[in-house]
Order: structure tokens, then sequence, then C-alpha cells
């Protein structure tokens, strides 16, 4: 039976031993980093769901060895450590998004043939009483201890992040803790950083898009910001790098973020300057401070060019207290 799935399913390894995974879900990777050649897909895979519905799901098990290897599937929670997203498996998490007495293995043992690929089944089951939001578990994969090369027996653990989506009143929340860029640099590309907070009770995974323009108001960059999962309760860091080619002056670069249905909006915006004085010396000072004065004497600039254009000064406006003053006698007869 196919999952009920609301997202598309991206792919995390989960390292061996440690099991510590990433929220980021950044790179597929094939197989486990280890003395045992194993590996296991997908290796997240989100659904959403009413409660007390029942959810099934597969993930498939690659036995890379040579030998026939005993396996046992069980469940963990997952907590999540840091802006960065890097989580925990197997540490303690909040009971409201524990998602791992839901998780049942179809089969919890059995044995995988030498250089087989199997399919295994599980499945969710919601309780009735659920809380609505976001639950997050693991379902992993532990092998039977095995002797490696030097003679030790190595027990390795891969796993799939499962998140659940519970329907109901849940809550959406994303704000943009701070949206920061370096203030000065001497080239592109320009590293960007956001860290968004989920103060909600669903994960969100905001849509951004990055705009960078120069003085003159002309766009030089635009980007996209990494799709990255934001947790409940917790702050993510999202960091990127735009911008090639000659860059000198200052700039403001602009990120415009939606999240949810689409519908909420954040914008925030930070100015840079780009000095490439190492590389053009003397000359990029010499227009630095000549654009620094060029903006100090802006008024003087704009008469200068007045008078070289009419070949006369410009006749200053009354102010609006003198024509007050102008009117009042003609108001009083």
């Amino acid at each position: 039976m196919e999952p009920f799935c609301s997202r598309k399913t991206e792919t995390l390894l989960l390292p061996t031993l440690f099991l510590t995974g990433i929220f980021s879900f950044l790179a597929p990777l094939a197989h486990a980093a280890g003395p045992i050649p194993v590996a296991i897909t997908p290796t997240r895979i989100e659904f959403a769901a009413g409660p007390g519905q029942r959810l099934t799901g597969t993930i498939e098990f690659w036995n890379g060895t040579d030998d026939q290897l005993p396996v046992h599937l069980e469940t963990a929670d997952v907590a999540v450590q840091g802006e960065e997203g890097h989580a925990v498996v197997g540490g303690e998490e909040d009971p409201t998004n524990s998602l791992k007495a839901w998780i049942t293995p179809a089969i919890p043992d059995l044995v995988v043939f030498p250089k087989q690929k199997i399919k295994l089944d599980f499945a969710i089951d919601i309780p009735a009483n659920a809380d609505p939001g976001s639950h997050w578990g693991a379902l992993l994969v532990r092998t039977a201890p095995v002797s490696s090369a030097g003679g030790a027996a190595v027990q390795v653990r891969v796993g799939t992040i499962l998140l659940v989506d519970v329907y109901g009143e849940a809550k959406e929340k994303l704000t943009l803790e701070s949206f920061s860029v370096p203030r000065f640099l001497e080239a592109p590309p320009v590293t960007l950083v956001a860290r968004f907070q989920n103060a909600g009770t669903v994960h969100e995974k905001p849509v951004a898009t990055i705009e960078v323009r120069n003085v003159f108001g002309q766009v030089v960059a635009t980007s996209t910001l990494p799709e990255r999962n934001v947790i409940p309760r917790t702050i993510r860091r999202i960091e990127m790098k735009v911008g090639d080619g000659l860059w000198i002056g200052r700039y403001t670069a602009s990120l415009r973020a939606t999240y949810g249905s689409g519908t909420d909006e954040i914008v925030a915006r930070a100015a840079f300057w780009v000095i490439p004085w190492r590389k053009y010396g003397l000359s990029s000072l010499i227009f630095f401070c000549g654009f620094v004065f060029i903006v100090v004497r802006r008024k003087q600039f704009a008469e200068a060019s007045y008078i070289l254009r009419t070949g006369k000064e410009r006749t200053p406006e009354p102010s609006k207290r003198a024509t007050a003053e102008g009117e009042g006698p003609e108001a009083g007869n």
C-alpha cells in the first residue's frame, strides 16, 4: 500500500554508531559511512493525515556485505540541537511531538542476503486524540555485530526520519529572527545568513528569494534561499552565497520569504559595502573617497550642475513662513 504523503520524499544519511542526523536533508547519500557497507533509502518521508488514521510506508535496505546480515528494526525519538538543524537520533523528545510510539515495523527481525536490497514495510497509527501539528521520529535498521578488518565486532544503525502533520487546529507562525550580511567585503560572493524562528506547532519550510541591488537601484544578483525545515520551537540558520564579477560601492540585499500556504510573507533588507582594496589598491580607495564626497556634497553638485546647464543661479523658493507672512496683511483686509 502506497504511503499517503503530502510533501515530496527526500534523502538523508543517519551516520553510524553515534546516530546523528541533519534536519536540513541536504544530500542524498547512498552508503553508510562505516566499516559495514549498508544503505537505506529514502532517509526522510513526510506524511499528513487526521487523528485516528493509519498510514503505511516502505523503506529499502541494502546489504553490501558478502555475508548474510541479520537486522533488527526499531523506533527512536529525534531531538533537534543547534541552529544548523543537527539532530540526535535516540535523544529524548517532547512527548507532544514524539512519533516513536506510533511507528510499527511490519517485520522487526529478518536476515538480508549478500548484495541484496529488500523492502521493509511499516505502519504509523495516529491516535484519535493526537495533538494537531507536527510529530517526528525515526525508524532504524540495526545490524547484528559483524567482524571488521581489524577483528573487532562492529554494529551499524541507519534509519529514516519520519515527519507527520496531523490535521486540526494547528498554529503556523514563522518569524525572521535576523537577516545579516558582512558590513564590508573585498569582492563577491557575499554570504547572506537568515535565521528563522518557528513559534507554531507545524514544521515549516520557507521559500525565499534574494535580490541584490547597487547604489543606483539596479539588480546585480538574484537567487533563492535553500529550502530547509524549521521545526517547532527552534531557530533555523540558513546560509547562502550570492554574486560574482566586479562590485564596488554600496549594495542592498533584500529577502522576501513565504511559508505555509504562501499567503504569509516575510521581508527584510541589509546593506553592505564592497571595497576591493587588496586587488585594486589605490584606485579603489580613490573611488571610495570620491563616492563618499559626492554623497556628502550632493546638494552642491546639483547646484553646480544647474549653473552649468542654465548659466544662472537657481532662484531659492520662498519659504512657507515667508509666504504666510506676505499673505497675512491681505488676509486681514
